[in-house]
């Protein structure tokens, strides 16, 4: 497995796609799988169940959010089944996946969702819970791990030129990026890549250090 992270517009679907080339021209089976918790499959497919067909437009969903979010309950309730989901999807499903022998490509990992939770949910100390524990120690464990760098200023600039729905204030983006550093003081990553470099030497860099 190789997985990638980083905060938006950062580069990865980028690298990823060259690596996936990469992958094809030699003939090797590759899975690339967008991974953050709170938006696993089994997440998802629970929140679709509860909403049904009344939150389809980006306003809609952003109400669904507000009214789950006002109940304690409701949100203490998500957060938990998304720890549990989290564990299945990295413990079990991305195992199966490298065991019918392919190459698992991962769109953020474990401690992008770290992050999220982390801002997210800061009145819970879930890092210390049974859930996180039990992942940590199960989970599918990258043979190659990467985190890109960008500066909070140029992953504004690119998410207006990607046009997203939901983008964050560049506040927020700095403050994301303080908190990558740190994890990666704690050695979280194997690889730190400066994004702000030309794709072909960003992907170089990749390329050399996943050994392909």
């Amino acid at each position: 497995m190789i997985s990638f992270s980083g905060i938006d517009c950062s580069g990865k679907s980028t690298q990823i796609e060259l690596l996936c080339k990469e992958l094809e021209s030699q003939n090797r089976k590759y899975k690339v799988i967008w991974s953050r918790g709170g938006y696993t499959p089994g997440i998802q497919f629970i929140k679709k169940m509860i909403r049904g067909k009344k939150a389809a437009t980006k306003e809609e969903r952003l109400e669904y959010s507000k009214k789950i979010n006002e109940s304690s309950k409701k949100r203490k309730l998500l957060f938990t089944a998304s720890l549990i989901d989290l564990w299945f999807y990295y413990s079990i499903v991305l195992r199966f996946k490298e065991l019918l022998g392919k190459i698992v490509i991962c769109d953020r990992y474990i401690w992008d969702t770290y992050i999220d939770f982390k801002m997210k949910y800061p009145e819970y100390d879930f890092e210390k819970g049974f859930w996180w524990r039990f992942t940590l120690k199960t989970m599918l464990k990258p043979k190659a791990s990467f985190v890109l760098f960008i500066p909070a200023e140029e992953s504004v600039r690119r998410s207006s030129l990607k046009d997203e729905p939901f983008p964050e204030p560049e506040d927020v983006r700095e403050h994301r990026i303080e908190m990558y550093m740190k994890e990666l003081e704690n050695n979280r990553w194997q690889y730190a890549i400066d994004a702000t470099c030309p794709i072909e030497e960003v992907y170089a860099q990749i390329r050399e250090k996943a050994g392909l």
